[in-house]
């Protein structure tokens, strides 16, 4: 450690302040590195945002675009609704359907056939509610393919005895009520195939349990849903069921006309979804492409801050950090390329309707950068004549890229451009996870520099403070002889 002696020479020299004006020049190299490694942090920061920018556009939207259930709504209207509802996917055909329902699915049902409990009988346990012996029998209870054994301890309480049945996983519940004194037992499915089923219970004790003091009935069965459709008859274990696209949701017993056509106003809103999306894209890597660089405003050193107001703090740094990714030639490409995937005409389509412009999708002037407008009226038009063609547009899928439609182009265009922002930036906005991408291996290069550079500059720091050191030693020793001097020749006066 550097001893420090100041003013034993009485020079009067403020040494720290000396050092530091020293040390201020010869930090400037330091300071220089120190800001074009911040530079490259706000970069880098910069691609990050734009990285997830592109991939919240390609994975939420442009995914999105690519499935005919976003491209090829459908509406849905029942002519008894009390009767029957339905939705539709984009499988359905435009059609009407007759469905005629003469029975509903239900599942299986046992209740008690009366009152359980002796009178006025506490319920702390099945032998004090219904005067057992103290024994443990067992039951078998069936649903379908599934069973369970379940214990019955007369010990218990009847409430715990729910509980195992409950619990068997076989998908039967039970439950008990106290107010009406009556067992409930019942499946959580319906149709034929499900039931309740106690006739596999092989301990007599059991099964007079079962039929005697729950008062219940050894077996039920559920009930397939019966109906007509389109003159065909059919069953479903459900009342809500799928058939060629068109979800059916029966209610009660009777007849209802099922009408499918195209959802134009919400494959119109679609559109306008997509167009939103996109342009709020474009208008962020054009405001990254076009935002203002102010080279004479480099990142601030601690120095610097010192000597500022939080105000102009804020204002510097906004300047500092801005025109990171002007002129970025791989947002630029990106931007070329989805414009291109845009506008460029589908080769092979049949029909009028070939392009997005086609349809009503069009730019506005340049100086908007590739902004999208929709005509409705144009594209309601196209629907009229071909339900379809927006799905043919976006969602087409080819080996050849001229036929491919406007979201599978993008899709994969994206791609190509966030590979490019990764290997340039990286993930994340940060190096702690990043080894591999340029723009953090730069960053880890200043680093490294950075920490030699202070250590030199360390070292230069301990050499001035020695060499003032020594000065003042040497001042002081100066001192003590001139000191002895004036005494000696003081004495040989006397």
């Amino acid at each position: 450690m550097v001893m420090r002696t100041y003013g034993l020479s009485g020079s009067g020299l403020d040494i720290d302040q000396m050092v530091k004006d020293l040390m201020k020049a010869r930090r400037v190299s330091y300071d220089k590195l120190w800001q074009k490694k911040t530079q490259l942090e706000y970069k880098k920061a910069d691609y990050n945002t734009m990285y997830t920018a592109l991939q919240d556009f390609r994975n939420n939207t442009v995914f999105n675009y690519k499935l005919q259930s976003t491209l090829m709504p459908k509406k849905v209207s029942s002519t008894v609704e009390s009767t029957v509802t339905a939705a539709a996917n984009a499988d359905a055909a435009n059609v009407t359907h007759d469905i005629s329902v003469t029975q509903l699915a239900e599942g299986a049902r046992l209740t008690s056939a009366g009152s359980i409990s002796l009178p006025s009988a506490p319920k702390d346990s099945l032998s004090t509610q219904f005067g057992l012996a103290a024994d443990t029998y067992e039951i078998t209870i069936k649903n379908g393919t599934a069973s369970a054994t379940i214990q019955v301890d007369t010990s218990k309480s009847i409430y715990e005895f729910v509980s195992s049945i409950n619990n068997a996983g076989i998908g039967i519940k039970a439950n008990y009520d106290a107010t009406l004194d009556r067992f409930f037992l019942y499946t959580t499915g319906s149709g034929a195939n499900v039931g309740i089923d106690f006739s596999d219970t092989a301990d007599p004790d059991g099964l007079d349990f079962i039929n005697n003091t729950l008062k219940l009935e050894t077996t039920s069965t559920g009930k397939d849903a019966q109906f007509n459709l389109d003159g065909i008859n059919l069953a479903q274990a459900a009342n809500t069921f799928t058939v060629s696209g068109v979800t059916y949701n029966l209610k009660a017993l009777g007849s209802a006309r099922i009408v499918v056509s195209s959802d134009n106003d919400q494959a119109v809103a679609a559109v306008k979804s997509f167009i939103s999306s996109y342009n709020a894209l474009l208008e962020k890597i054009n405001g990254e492409l076009k935002e203002e660089k102010y080279s004479d405003y480099l990142p601030l050193t601690s120095d610097q801050k010192n000597e500022m107001k939080d105000s102009e703090i804020t204002a510097w740094e906004t300047k500092a950090k801005s025109g990171m990714l002007r002129h970025d030639s791989i947002l630029q490409d990106a931007l070329l390329k989805i414009r291109s995937d845009i506008s460029t005409p589908l080769s092979g389509l049949a029909g009028n309707y070939n392009s997005l412009s086609s349809i009503g999708v069009t730019t506005g002037n340049y100086a908007e950068g590739g902004k999208l407008y929709l005509d409705e009226t144009k594209l309601k038009k196209a629907l009229e004549e071909d339900p379809d063609l927006i799905s043919k547009l976006f969602s087409t899928g080819s080996d050849m890229r001229a036929q491919q439609g406007v979201a599978v182009r993008l899709y994969d265009t994206l791609k190509t451009s966030l590979d490019k922002i990764v290997t340039v930036g990286g993930y994340s906005s940060t190096v702690d996870d990043d080894t591999s991408s340029s723009l953090a291996k730069q960053i880890k290069r200043y680093e490294t520099d950075l920490d030699k550079l202070n250590d030199r500059l360390q070292d230069i720091e301990d050499r001035y403070y020695k060499q003032f050191d020594a000065m003042e030693t040497a001042l002081n020793r100066i001192n003590q002889q001139s000191s002895w001097l004036l005494q000696q020749f003081s004495g040989s006066s006397s």
